[in-house]
């Protein structure tokens, strides 16, 4: 169940407590303004606590801009206006680049390199009069 509140003239998505933990790795691991639990765009001359660290909600924009593209899964989970699919070959959850995707960027490049072979299988034995 997806869930929106209402804060600061702004709706905000809710995130899954999973979700929270991820984000929170994710901040921690790639976060260029995260420095021990605090937030260096908010520090004023005391220290401030990093907002995304400690809510369920999306509410820094560097996160939401910088990070969270950078793991298209988490950010398709969050958001759900960019759609999620299963690949056709293994199964794994994608995002897919267009709307004829059908396969994840590992099993795309082997369907293509046995594309490509079987293409050039057919043309090298055909016979040329």
């Amino acid at each position: 169940m997806w869930a929106y509140f209402y804060a600061h003239g702004r709706t905000r998505r809710l995130c899954s407590s999973v979700q929270q933990k991820q984000a929170a790795k994710i901040i921690q691991k790639y976060c260029s303004n995260y420095d021990k639990g605090n937030c260096l765009l908010l520090e004023d001359g005391d220290e401030r606590v990093c907002p995304q660290q400690i809510s369920y909600a999306v509410w820094c924009r560097w996160f939401r801009n910088a990070l969270l593209p950078m793991f298209p899964e988490l950010e398709a989970e969050i958001f759900k206006d960019i759609a999620l699919r299963r690949c056709v070959k293994c199964g794994a959850r994608f995002v897919p680049h267009s709307n004829r995707g059908k396969y994840c960027p590992v099993c795309a490049a082997a369907v293509r390199r046995a594309g490509d072979r079987e293409r050039k299988r057919k043309k090298r034995h055909t016979v040329r009069i």
